[in-house]
């Protein structure tokens, strides 16, 4: 059985931060941003001091045509 994948919808949560292109980091159930800044780690490190275990990270931009998953 080929099971279906849920459809994230990132928009409103990345909106805040796609402007500065900024590096978000998500909860394990993709609402709610523990941390951000404008690297990777910066976003992290947030997400972990916020007590988020395993942070999502993923670069908050304005248009996500050009992204391959």
């Amino acid at each position: 059985m080929i099971k279906k994948s849920k459809i994230i919808d990132l928009t409103k949560i990345l909106k805040p931060y796609a402007k500065k292109k900024l590096w978000v980091a998500l909860n394990s159930n993709y609402t709610k941003v523990g941390g951000y800044g404008s690297t990777p780690g910066e976003a992290f490190q947030k997400a972990r001091e916020n007590k988020i275990e395993n942070p999502i990270l993923i670069q908050a931009l304005s248009n996500y045509s050009g992204f391959i998953t």
